[in-house]
């Protein structure tokens, strides 16, 4: 066969709404040569090639943005100008998050910190559990200040839960001697 000029016709659509796909890149690969249409508003192409045999074998690429890449090998030939149509599968959705989410998140993450922070290092925590100003804190409890010599206190006697002691926990507060005091 002397390269006689063939043109090759097809259509792209979506696979979900069997509608053409407007505006898709379409690679045809053939004997060394690359030829690159668009579909129009159908979803249809065409391409105008010429053919070294009466079947050749072609690459068909396929690229738009919003859904899977295409790419396959074809047998085309002089006596048969359709190319399959070609279904395309919208790309999965990835998630956006919008700057305004984010703040509300960071917003409420704080929040929440916050009041934790204020409910274990709240100021109106139990006076006599508290040492007065000025005073020493017993050092078997270094994030609770109990003052040194304190009458004997109860978890209940404290507002704050699940906080570090040292030996000799005088008050008992470790009662399965793991290191944390009035575990809930």
């Amino acid at each position: 066969m002397n390269n006689a000029t063939t043109t090759f016709t097809g259509r792209i659509l979506n696979s979900k709404t069997r509608n053409g796909v407007d505006g898709v890149k379409v690679t045809l690969e053939l004997n060394d040569k690359t030829y690159i249409v668009h579909t129009d508003s159908e979803g249809f192409y065409k391409f105008d090639a010429n053919l070294s045999a009466t079947k050749v074998s072609a690459r068909v690429r396929v690229d738009i943005e919003g859904y899977e890449k295409y790419n396959r090998h074809i047998t085309i030939t002089s006596d048969h100008s359709n190319i399959e149509e070609i279904h395309l599968t919208p790309a999965k959705n990835k998630s956006k998050i919008s700057l305004e989410k984010v703040v509300s998140i960071v917003s409420i993450v704080s929040a929440v910190i916050g009041f934790a922070t204020y409910i274990n290092f709240s100021p109106f925590t139990s006076q006599q559990a508290q040492a007065p100003s000025g005073q020493n804190c017993d050092p078997a409890y270094p994030d609770l200040c109990i003052a040194p010599n304190s009458k004997d206190l109860k978890c209940s006697d404290v507002d704050k839960k699940n906080f570090k002691v040292l030996p000799p926990d005088p008050h008992g507060f470790d009662r399965d001697k793991n290191g944390i005091g009035c575990e809930k």
